[in-house]
C-alpha cells in the first residue's frame, strides 16, 4: 500500500482513510462471488472482519440477486442483523428467522408482464424451468432437477404450484422471475423478450442457464441510494463490494468500490480498489484498512 503524507493518512487509489478513525459508515456487500467462497461458504477471517467493522460502528448491508430468506443464513453467521437489499434491488427489506419482512422500498414486475412472461415461455419452451420470487416465496411448476440445483445452492427448498393461477390472483408483489435451462434455449428466450412488449422489464444473464428478469430500473446501485437517503449516509461514507457485472453500478455510488480479484476486467477496472479473490481473505484486509481494530 502505498503511504502519501501525513504518516497516519493512507491514500488507496486516490481515496483517503485515517487509520484508527473510519469514515466509512456503511458497508455493502454481493454474496456470491464475493462475500462467500467457491463452495459458497463464509471465511473465518470474513466473518471476524465483518464483526470487527460492526463493532466500530459500521452498518452491514447484504446485496443479491437472492431472497431475503436466501440471504438470512448469511446474516446469522456474519452474526449481524442486516438490512438486505434483495432481488438485485426489487425489494429492500429485513427478515427473521420465521420469515417475517419488514419491506422499506420495493418495484414489483407490472403483473401483465410476469403473466405474459409465464405463458410464452411455458408454451414455447416448456423444457424450461420458471421460477417466480415474491417476498420470501420461491414458487415453481415442478421440482426437477433445475430447481433441487438452485435449492442447494440458496438452502431451501422451492413451494411447487400452478404458476398461471397463481398468476391470475397474485396475492403478493412478483419481485423477480428466473428461467433456468440450456444455454441455447437461454438465449432464444433472451431475445423474445428484449421485444418492445416487454420494455418494461430488465432481462439479464447472471450465469450462461440463469435468466434474471426484474422491472425495469431495478438495480443494487438504485436501491443503495434510497437506502442511503433513508439512513442519512452520503455515498462518500460507504464502502461496496462487488465481483460482477451487476454489481457495477453499486461499486460507482460507493465513496470506496472495491472488485474482487475473480471479477471480470471491466468490474475491476469500475472499482477504486482490487482486493484478493473470494477465496482469500480480501474483505477482511480491505476492511482493515478503514476500522483499526479488524484483524489483519
Amino acid at each position: 500500500m502505498q503511504v502519501w503524507g501525513s504518516p497516519d493518512l493512507f491514500v488507496i487509489n486516490s481515496h483517503f482513510v485515517k487509520a484508527g478513525k473510519s469514515m466509512i459508515k456503511l458497508i455493502v456487500s454481493d454474496i456470491d462471488g464475493t462475500l462467500v467462497d467457491s463452495q459458497g461458504q463464509l471465511l473465518p477471517a470474513t466473518i471476524t472482519g465483518v464483526q470487527a467493522a460492526v463493532a466500530r460502528g459500521a452498518q452491514m448491508v447484504l446485496a443479491s440477486a437472492r431472497s431475503p430468506k436466501g440471504m438470512f443464513g448469511i446474516a446469522q453467521q456474519l452474526g449481524i442483523n442486516s438490512t438486505m437489499i434483495a432481488y438485485n434491488g426489487a425489494l429492500t427489506a429485513t427478515t427473521d428467522v420465521n420469515d417475517r419482512l419488514t419491506v422499506f422500498e420495493e418495484q414489483a414486475v407490472d403483473p401483465k408482464l410476469a403473466q405474459a412472461v409465464q405463458t410464452v415461455v411455458a408454451h414455447d419452451w416448456p423444457a424450461a424451468s420458471i421460477s417466480i420470487y415474491s417476498n420470501n416465496n420461491w414458487l415453481v411448476a415442478t421440482n426437477g432437477p433445475w430447481e433441487q440445483q438452485e435449492a442447494t445452492g440458496i438452502g431451501y427448498a422451492p413451494h411447487v404450484t400452478d404458476l398461471g393461477t397463481w398468476l391470475q390472483r397474485m396475492p403478493t408483489p412478483v419481485h423477480k422471475m428466473m428461467i433456468m435451462a440450456d444455454p441455447d434455449i437461454i438465449q432464444a428466450i433472451e431475445q423474445r423478450l428484449s421485444r418492445n412488449e416487454f420494455s418494461g422489464l430488465a432481462v439479464y444473464r447472471s450465469k450462461e442457464t440463469y435468466l434474471e428478469i426484474v422491472a425495469a430500473g431495478v438495480t443494487k446501485a438504485a436501491a443503495l441510494m434510497k437506502l442511503l437517503q433513508d439512513d442519512q449516509v452520503t455515498p462518500a461514507e460507504t464502502l461496496a463490494f462487488g465481483d460482477n457485472f451487476n454489481d457495477v453500478a453499486m461499486l460507482q455510488t460507493a465513496g470506496i468500490g472495491v472488485a474482487m480479484a475473480n471479477a471480470p476486467q471491466p468490474v475491476k477496472e469500475a472499482a477504486n480498489i482490487v482486493t484478493t479473490d473470494n477465496n482469500h481473505n480480501g474483505i477482511q484486509l480491505t476492511l482493515a484498512q478503514y476500522f483499526a481494530d479488524v484483524t489483519r
